[in-house]
């Protein structure tokens, strides 16, 4: 059972990261190209799940790739 705990605890914390890594980038490329913040309006928050939605699973694979070859040792070194 502990085992699933643990799982779970770290999905979550992938969860957030992807989830911060899509709104932070959001609005740094917001402010990079010169638009009001995407939450001034209905269609940038829908952009933004929308991407969330097909992006979002990118982020998260290749977070997992990250973690899982930093724990094997295989990180280049």
């Amino acid at each position: 059972m502990n085992d699933i705990s643990t799982h779970v605890k770290r999905l979550l914390v992938y969860l957030f990261w992807t989830l911060a890594f899509l709104v932070v980038s959001r609005i740094l490329f917001d402010a990079l190209a010169g638009r009001p913040p995407f939450w001034s309006s209905q269609e940038g928050i829908e952009l933004l799940a929308w991407h969330a939605i097909v992006g979002g699973p990118f982020i998260m694979f290749a977070l997992l790739v990250a973690a899982q070859r930093n724990t094997n040792g295989q990180d280049g070194k």
